[in-house]
């Protein structure tokens, strides 16, 4: 049966997750224990790595920068992890799996400072939750990215996501190389958005979709491509791990 491997709620998102976020993108995601953690979780939960991403693009700048890079350096790691031929399947989908929870989902569990919650926050979320800019992209990469989506989540010829891996016994043929390939694509990006300017195509644009797919599934573009948000009485309730 083709399905998302995990439901990433409705992608609406509440002050709170917003400023979690925000400070992320300032700059916090850099420093080395967010990073060291970042690397046994595989990132953040599937809803809010679909949310960072929203949240860059809408209110950071317009481009998933921060994103890529951050994808970049977690695919070029499952590759690695993927190609030890000598070790069993079984133990390679271990170390696959997450070992750490979510930063921004603990945050919210703890009580996510809602009354520091300012009207910065409920605006940018606001315009997340629109989300204007990511439509645009879409309106170019949505047929490819669905064509590059796993075949298990939403019927693609893409890469079988980390999550359904998860429950498979053995592991895909081309496995490494296709998370390489990825990890190239999202470097070719990355460099079109910095001081070198390296022109790029579709198929380096539709890269960081690919890449939060494998990771975390592709409920969020299933989401996305349902339209714009509807906001949510409480949309902080609505956190999946």
């Amino acid at each position: 049966m083709v399905a998302p491997a995990v439901d990433v709620g409705e992608l609406a998102f509440g002050g709170s997750e917003i400023r979690q976020l925000w400070s992320f993108l300032d700059g916090s995601i850099m420093a080395l224990d967010t990073r060291q953690r970042l690397w046994r979780s595989w990132g953040l939960c599937p809803r809010h790595a679909w949310g960072y991403a929203l949240a860059e693009i809408e209110v950071h700048g317009g481009k998933p920068l921060s994103t890529a890079i951050l994808y970049e350096d977690l695919t070029r790691r499952a590759a690695r992890v993927a190609n030890a031929r000598l070790k069993p399947w079984t133990l390679i989908r271990r170390q696959l799996g997450s070992r750490a929870t979510c930063f921004t989902c603990d945050y919210i569990e703890m009580g996510g400072p809602t009354a520091a919650v300012d009207e910065r926050d409920r605006a940018m979320a606001r315009r997340v939750n629109q989300r204007a800019r990511v439509a645009v992209m879409l309106d170019e990469l949505l047929e490819l990215a669905l064509h590059r989506s796993c075949p298990a989540c939403l019927g693609g010829a893409g890469i079988i996501c980390r999550l359904h891996l998860l429950d498979r016994d053995r592991r895909p043929p081309g496995l490494p190389g296709d998370l390489e390939a990825l990890a190239t694509r999202l470097r070719a990006l990355i460099n079109s958005m910095t001081t070198r300017r390296t022109p790029v195509g579709p198929p380096e644009r539709v890269s960081w979709i690919e890449a939060l797919g494998w990771f975390g599934g592709w409920d969020g573009l299933h989401k996305l491509a349902e339209g714009p948000a509807t906001p949510e009485l409480n949309p902080e309730r609505a956190h999946h791990r």
